[in-house]
């Protein structure tokens, strides 16, 4: 079979090895540098061929991750909505002289419970079993309309 040549310089030492391996094979110098060079593109093959399988399942497994976590995102937002509705279906309106404490009150518990949030977002800390209700001192205040500023 015909083939087209290509003039390769090798290190000393590997030149040697090479003719060593050549000799000891009872073939010729090309044959063993062409196989070694075939044996290495192979090998680089299987290795990008291993590299990419890998990174294929890495990668399914973030996009399950990510779809798990817009799927309890979606099912957070339907529960918060619930809440809304359920909470303006079955809370009274307030009388008009009490909407002035009711809105400081309002105000009041919502700044506690942007506090909560905030201690809630730190590092390391939960709101689970934070006891977030208010005191009778702070309740009484809020609907005095000492709310706090």
């Amino acid at each position: 079979m015909a083939r087209n040549g290509i003039t390769v310089y090798l290190p000393r030492d590997l030149e040697m090895r090479v003719r060593r391996i050549a000799k000891d094979q009872h073939r010729s110098d090309s044959s063993v540098v062409a196989d070694a060079v075939k044996a290495r593109y192979e090998r680089n093959q299987f290795t990008n061929e291993a590299i990419e399988e890998t990174a294929r399942r890495q990668i399914s497994r973030v996009d399950a991750r990510l779809s798990k976590a817009i799927g309890e995102t979606l099912i957070l937002k339907e529960i918060v909505l619930l809440f809304i509705r359920v909470w303006l279906e079955h809370n009274p309106p307030i009388d008009e002289q009490l909407e002035e404490s009711a809105a400081a009150s309002a105000e009041a518990r919502f700044e506690r419970f942007l506090d909560f949030v905030a201690q809630a977002l730190a590092p390391g800390k939960s709101l689970v079993g934070t006891d977030m209700t208010l005191t009778a001192a702070e309740d009484a205040s809020t609907i005095n309309g000492e709310a706090r500023a």
